[in-house]
Formats: structure tokens, sequence, C-alpha cells
């Protein structure tokens, strides 16, 4: 898959199968939230960068192809070549010498070499000092595997693996921004339901402490009615309160997870749980392997092992043998006054050729070794990774089915205690109207049924992670069931 190819794909992944609530919770709201993150979270920021950076290593790798300049300047006196010497120690014996030239890899594996050269050469025989040119060219054409083009080819797929790690990475990171966000978001909404059935106890406290002091004024009730409804009346406002808070805390905390410092307001109101789960399908079970194939994390390890095993390729080989031949054209020539003249005074023939064939070895391989039995280890324990990983997703969907089938249960036997609590409720009260029942009966009916509600609100909640936990797991494979 090439770059380009792979960029495209990383958008389409970012963007695919957002899980949203309906229009009661405002009009894509958690979408616009996760769009937001996408933009504005730190750490999917970061992960985009490392991409960048990942990116531009495959233009570093066009450095390869850059010509290499050179040029010499010095003088010598009974210079002698070194045999296997390398690098330039001394020029053309006994002359001040000047040289000028490159050297550029062509492709699919040949490099080409071309130069000139000035001497002042001194005491040439029967002249005194000289001038001479010198200009040519060379081609050498590895006959084995060239190391340079091979380690190049390799290089590539290195780079490349580093940048669908990082597609990878930004992958995982924005598949947990979109995790965390939701599971914010149904805190929040938790939280607001929260606090509005803890204030329509309150209210039905008040209604109740109003109803026994005006029953206590007729004589229907005796003083002592007032005090129980009084005491849960204030406790009620504390926990108003404290639900209040909560909820405002979950806000700001909701903010953190996508990453912005402004004040989210909800669009929807306390009702908004329960009307996305009486509009949601069950879950649509998904093929382990194709939720790891959707997973960032899977994919991330599965890139670093590629990418283990490109620089386990560079290292075998470091070990291969090199045999080069090298072909040569050169003209040359000599003039005692004219510094370009190309006369043939101490040169026999102004036009030389030469073929060379050389073979290079290694003697000993005792880092390529080390540093290929380092990489096989790195590759048997991101394999151990990538198994765990595999365990791990595999867990989660259980865990999340589980607890999504577990909140429908729950759902359905709360939904049938709710009428039951109001109509015990409604009883309760009207037996303390007629002075044949107490305060504190009334306020326990009140407190059954704040609770159950409360029950409702957290198995919805409830309902709704398991339901966002088990689409992280799957990778967010298209829109499991209906938003």
């Amino acid at each position: 898959m090439s770059i380009l190819s792979l960029r495209n794909f990383t958008s389409i992944l970012l963007l695919a199968g957002i899980f949203s609530f309906t229009s009661t919770c405002g009009a894509n709201e958690l979408e616009a939230l996760v769009k937001e993150g996408q933009d504005s979270n730190p750490s999917v920021l970061a992960a985009k960068w490392k991409v960048e950076q990942a990116l531009l290593k495959h233009d570093e790798l066009s450095e390869f192809f850059d010509p290499d300049f050179f040029a010499v300047a010095g003088k010598s006196d009974n210079a002698r070549g070194i045999p296997g010497s390398s690098g330039f120690t001394s020029v053309t014996n006994n002359s001040f010498d000047a040289q000028i030239g490159f050297e550029v890899p062509i492709e699919p594996g040949a490099y080409m070499s071309m130069g000139g050269a000035k001497r002042v050469l001194q005491d040439a025989e029967g002249y005194g000092d000289l001038y001479q040119t010198l200009f040519g060219i060379r081609i050498r054409i590895p006959l084995l595997k060239d190391r340079a083009f091979k380690n190049l080819t390799l290089n590539k797929a290195l780079a490349l693996a580093e940048y669908n790690a990082a597609v990878s990475n930004l992958l995982k990171t924005t598949q947990i921004l979109r995790r965390d966000i939701e599971l914010a978001y149904i805190a929040a909404y938790e939280n607001l339901s929260a606090y509005r059935v803890t204030q329509a106890a309150t209210k039905r406290f008040q209604a109740l402490n109003d109803e026994a002091n005006e029953l206590c004024r007729l004589k229907v009730v005796p003083e002592y009615q007032i005090f129980q409804s009084k005491l849960e009346l204030q406790i009620g406002h504390e926990d108003e309160e404290k639900a209040r808070v909560k909820f405002e805390l979950s806000l700001v905390t909701l903010a953190d997870t996508v990453g912005i410092t402004r004040k989210i307001a909800l669009a929807g109101d306390q009702k908004a749980l329960l009307d996305v789960t009486a509009k949601m399908q069950p879950l649509v079970e998904i093929p382990e392997n194709d939720a790891c194939s959707a997973r960032g994390a899977y994919l991330e390890i599965k890139n670093n092992i590629q990418y283990a095993q490109a620089q386990l390729s560079i290292s075998e080989e470091e070990k291969q043998d090199k045999l080069d031949v090298n072909f040569g054209l050169s003209a040359q020539g000599e003039h005692e006054s004219n510094p370009f003249g190309m006369e043939e005074l101490i040169t026999d023939r102004k036009i030389g050729g030469e073929i060379t064939l050389v073979w290079t070895r290694n003697i000993d391989y005792r880092g390529p070794n080390a540093r290929m039995a380092r990489f096989r280890a790195r590759i048997k324990e991101l394999n151990e990774d990538l198994r765990n990983i595999q365990l791990e997703i595999k867990t989660a969907m259980m865990t999340a089915t589980m607890n999504y089938q577990a909140a429908v249960n729950r759902l359905d036997i709360i939904n049938q205690g709710i009428e039951a609590a109001r109509q015990t409720l409604a009883a309760e009260q009207e037996r303390f109207r007629l002075g044949e029942s107490t305060s504190s009966n009334v306020t326990d009916a009140q407190k059954n049924l704040t609770s159950i509600l409360q029950r409702q609100t957290t198995a919805t909640a409830d309902l709704l992670r398991a339901r966002a936990n088990y689409l992280y797991a799957v990778g967010y494979i298209g829109r499991t069931g209906s938003n």
C-alpha cells in the first residue's frame, strides 16, 4: 500500500462510524465533540505529527541519488599508492595536483564517476616542469547484490513500516479518544439525569413537608409528623447540591477528555439516555479476526513486526560479499607552456581505458550476528504482544456483550418496578391525607421511587457504556445497530 493511499485510508478510518446519540441530545452533538477532539486533543495531534515525521523520512531517502562532489588539491613527492587503502592520502607522484569530480548512483544499480585533473609535473623525464591535463569517466557495476541499492530498498521498507506503525498509532489514539469521549459523554448525561431525579425528589419532599404542616394546622396529624418530612427535605437539598456539583464536574471532565477548555453545555435533557436506548438495536456480532484487523493497537504491533523484519534483513545484508566490475575511459595529455594543452609528450596514448574486478568480504560477522539475534528476539517479543492484544480484544468483546445483556435485563426489571413504586407512593400519600399513615411511610415511598429512578438511570448508562466498549473492542467496524 502506497503512502498516499495509506493517508487517505487513515482519514476514512478516523471519520467513519462515529457513534452518536439521536437528535434528542442535539443534532450530532457527540459526533461534533469527537470531531473537535480529533482536531484539538494533544494526544491525537502528537500522533499526527508522528505520522508527519515518518512521512518526511521517505523524502530523506531520496538523498541517496544526490551526486557526491569532490575537490582535491595538494603536492606530493615520491608518492606511492598503498594497496587496500581508501581515500586521498596523496595525489600524483612529484606534482602539484588539483582535481574535481562527482559520483552519482544510476538506476537500477550502477555508479557513474566523472572528473578532471590539472597537474604540474615536477622533474618530468626530459622536460623539467610540465603541465598535464586529465579527464575521464568511470562506471562501476556491482555483479552481486548491490549493497547500497539493496540497503536503499530495505530502508524504504523500514520507512514504510515506520509510517504504517505511526498511522496505526494515530488510529489507536483516535479510537481511544472516541471511546473516552463517549464514556465521558454518557457519564455527563447520567449525572444530568441523576441531578434531575434528585431535584424531583426534593420537590416531592417539599410538597410533603408543606402538606404535613397544613395537616398539622388542621389537627389531622400530630405535630411530630412534621419532623420526618422536614429532615428528609434538608437531606434532599444536600443530595441535590451533591448531584449538581457532580454533574458540573462531569462536564469539566468531558471538556478535558475532548481536549478543550471551553465550557460544554449539553443539548439534551434527563430523558436523553432513555430515548437512545429505546431506539437501539441489539449488538451485531463481529468476527474476532475482523475486530483485530480494525483495531489500531493490533495493527501497530503488526507494523512494528514488519519494521523489525526490515531491520533483520538489513543485518543479513551486511554479511553479503561485494563484487564490482569497473569500466573506465580517460583522456590525458601534456604541454610545456599551455596549461590546457593535450600533446603526447610523456603520455604514450592520449585515450586510455580500464576494467577492474573488485571483491570485498567482511572477515568477522560479530556485529551483524548480534544484531540479527537481537532483531529475532524483538520479533518474538512483538508476536507475544500480538497474541496478548488478541486475548484482550476477545475478552473485551465478551465482557461488553455480557454487560450489555445484563443491562438490558436490569432495565426490564426496573421498568416493571417503577410503576409499582409510583402507585405505592400515591397510596401512602392518600393514606397520610386521611390521617391513616405517617409521614415516615410517605418519605419511605418517596425514597423508594427516587431509588428506582436512579437505578433506571444507572442501568441505562451501563447499557450505553457496554455498547460503547463493544464498539471500541471491535474497532468501530461500520455502525453496530442503530444510533
